[in-house]
């Protein structure tokens, strides 16, 4: 009987040491240096045929007035491996995406 108390015990133990914790997607992107000289990821994407901009009232969303073809959506404020600020840009240049993620930023965190 404890044996199987035994082996129950260590199969349950091993069930629980694997794979309970969430794992995090691997931070992508790059790192950019913004003028004050703070750093932060963006995450250049292109738009999938027949997608649109999200809706520009969610709190972590900024369309480009001038050009509705860019949106940039703040995915951390501090991403867990980096503690980084991590923004994802879909049809931006880089100075629309840095600016727009550093709004967000101060909007949002």
């Amino acid at each position: 009987m404890k044996k199987l108390i035994l082996g129950v015990f260590l199969a349950t133990m091993s069930l629980v040491g694997c794979g309970t914790e969430e794992a995090l997607p691997p931070e992508t992107g790059q790192v950019m240096a913004t003028e004050d000289g703070r750093e932060l990821v963006i995450e250049q994407r292109s738009a999938e045929p027949g997608e649109e901009a999200p809706e520009v009232e969610a709190a972590n969303v900024s369309v480009d007035e001038d050009s509705l073809a860019c949106w940039v959506v703040l995915n951390y404020c501090r991403h867990p491996q980096t503690g980084r600020p991590h923004c994802t840009a879909t049809g931006c240049t880089v100075a629309q995406a840095i600016k727009h993620c550093q709004a967000l930023i101060k909007k949002t965190c």
